[in-house]
């Protein structure tokens, strides 16, 4: 747990990390390409493998990338103890820390995403936001985005409207099951056309359009 909870919070806001609130990709490639050669699996790692997961998650891309189903589990470790041992060099998108300033200041905000605990909270209290967020639930906690996505929503209150932000098709999926609305940006991993064929609730192409959508749609109820 961060930051306590407001008395009469607005809503709940639920925030993916990589490719939302910073842009990872050159590390990923980077990290990819290093493990995949400590397999013995030389492949190279491209924006396109990315682009076209089905889901977004090491585990997918390493069978995107051909890694025998046997050497998955050693591929995702491996990639994320590199983010945990490598120094952070990658930085808030520009206009972001504006965003989750104004809504800690009447919403519930979270984090739920693949990469682990420890490294996003590092990220998050670098770049002096840390105390807005009142959890952070990452890989390395049980259960997958559509399961802690309810348990927020129950911790909460369920009668709060939800919002995911996502840059992943399997975002919007896993908010939709969850019973939350769903807003796709189009600055992260997979393309803006690829995101709109999955029906999000809201598309953000700016990180100030995420006001924009939130505070004209305060009446807005989860699904």
């Amino acid at each position: 747990m961060g930051k306590t909870l407001l008395a009469i919070p607005h809503r709940i806001v639920i925030f993916d990390f990589d490719g939302v609130l910073t842009d990872t990709m050159p590390e990923m490639l980077r990290f990819s390409d290093q493990v995949c050669a400590e397999l013995g699996v030389p492949r190279h790692t491209t924006p396109a493998d990315i682009h076209g997961l089905p889901r977004m998650g090491f585990d997918h891309l390493a069978r995107q990338l051909g890694i025998p189903e046997e050497l998955v589990p050693q591929y995702v470790h491996k990639i994320l103890a590199c983010f945990d041992e490598h120094p952070i060099t990658y930085s808030l998108f520009e206009g972001m820390r504006e965003v989750i300033l104004d809504l800690a200041n009447d919403s519930v905000l979270a984090i739920v995403s693949g990469n682990l605990q420890r490294v996003i909270r590092r990220f998050l209290e670098k770049y002096q936001v840390a105390h807005c967020f009142w959890q952070i639930a990452g890989i390395d906690q049980p259960g997958n985005k559509r399961e802690k996505i309810q348990a927020i929503r129950q911790a909460v209150s369920l009668s709060l409207p939800t919002v995911m932000i996502g840059d992943a098709v399997s975002d919007i999926q896993a908010a939709r099951e969850a019973g939350a609305l769903s807003i796709a940006v189009s600055w992260g991993h997979q393309d803006r056309n690829k995101l709109l064929e999955a029906q999000p609730d809201f598309i953000a192409d700016h990180p100030q359009d995420i006001i924009k959508i939130i505070r004209t749609n305060l009446t807005l109820r989860s699904a």
